[in-house]
């Protein structure tokens, strides 16, 4: 056994995110104009964004303070006002996560922050200790505040994923599911999930779980349920995972692809959730193909996922090579997109064969 204490405190703070960033999704929706702001890319940021990268990044460099972080979001051409409201909802969080859960054992890990966040500077500094640009040794954490902020904003599916890269590769990942409800994607769900949802969990060497964040309270260890991606026999059985978003990848050459191969069945949905899916057997493979041959896919837009999904015994690669995902050559992966799939390595290579003509036929 190895990472027992980082595993603790990454899922302890992707808890507390997670039930903060559920609790201020209706007030995002109903006021956008003051909650959400538009980055350089055209990409929405909300105020939970920022304030969920404040809780997790302060329980990382409190117990961790060694460690580099890559986080999504910077503090830069934040207006104070903004920045106020950021804070106010950390504050706010804090007395009604302390109601909803006494005694929780997050209170624990995350008092002693390097910081109180009694002032805006404060959430500047904490938010602005993300900037890590990424690197192939040492620890670095990678975290997503908010993935799929418009399944966030729609209020539907989205994640709050963390995870930790020792020497460029996947260590752990926790990922926090708010508004993840199984029954609705042909599974059953757990007792206690109809509040905040589902935490899943991977360490390398350790297998991937998954628990009702509502139950994360007392003896949390008797919670945790072991789970495994399903073994096909063939690609036609497989479950297709893809997201709702068309612009964050081809969704024409993916449905090319899935005809080769046979697959008939499609489940779409934001952020790292479908990683989650792939690993619980309600989905067999994700598609992530560039929509232009030169986008770079973010770090942390799949690291979490790497081990959750590999943990469950399943197979992540980039969609041209069958090789490992490498996570240590900076903020983006640089990769021809990322393909995921529950396997076998044959079924696997099936995949990855279909994916590689798609897209070398875009130069033809």
């Amino acid at each position: 056994m190895g990472y027992e204490k980082e595993l603790f405190v990454a899922t302890q703070a992707v808890l507390k995110a997670s039930f903060l960033t559920l609790r201020i999704q209706s007030k995002v929706i109903a006021h956008r104009d003051t909650s959400t702001i538009t980055k350089s890319d055209k990409s929405p940021v909300t105020i939970g964004d920022y304030a969920a990268q404040s809780i997790i990044i302060n329980a990382i460099k409190a117990n961790f303070p060694e460690d580099k972080i890559v986080g999504e979001e910077t503090s830069e051409g934040l207006e104070d006002a903004f920045v106020s409201e950021i804070l106010n909802e950390i504050r706010e969080n804090d007395q009604v996560f302390e109601n909803e859960y006494p005694g929780q054992q997050a209170s624990r890990v995350l008092a002693n922050e390097i910081f109180p966040l009694k002032t805006i500077r404060d959430v500047r500094t904490v938010i602005d200790f993300g900037d890590y640009e990424g690197g192939d040794k040492g620890r670095v954490w990678c975290l997503d505040p908010i993935d799929g902020t418009k399944g966030f904003l729609r209020g539907e599916q989205f994640a709050v994923c963390l995870a930790l890269i020792v020497d460029g590769a996947t260590q752990l990942g926790v990922i926090g599911c708010p508004n993840l409800s199984l029954g609705q994607y042909g599974g059953e769900d757990l007792p206690g999930y109809e509040r905040f949802g589902y935490v899943f969990r991977a360490a390398r060497g350790q297998g991937t779980s998954f628990a009702p964040a509502a139950s994360l309270t007392t003896a949390a260890e008797a919670h945790w349920t072991r789970i495994h991606a399903r073994k096909l026999d063939s690609t036609n059985e497989m479950v297709s995972l893809e997201g709702a978003e068309r612009s964050h990848s081809s969704h024409e050459e993916q449905s090319v692809i899935k005809n080769r191969l046979g697959i008939r069945k499609s489940l779409h949905l934001d952020s790292q959730v479908k990683y989650c899916m792939l690993a619980l057997g309600l989905g067999d493979v994700y598609l992530r193909l560039p929509v232009r041959m030169d986008y770079q896919e973010k770090i942390w837009d799949h690291a979490a996922g790497n081990v959750i999904v590999e943990e469950a015994g399943g197979v992540h690669s980039d969609s041209l090579d069958n090789v490992p995902l490498n996570f240590g050559r900076g903020r983006t992966l640089h990769t021809k997109g990322v393909i995921a799939s529950s396997g076998p390595p044959e079924l696997h290579r099936l995949i990855l064969s279909a994916s590689g003509e798609v897209l070398r036929s875009r130069d033809r």
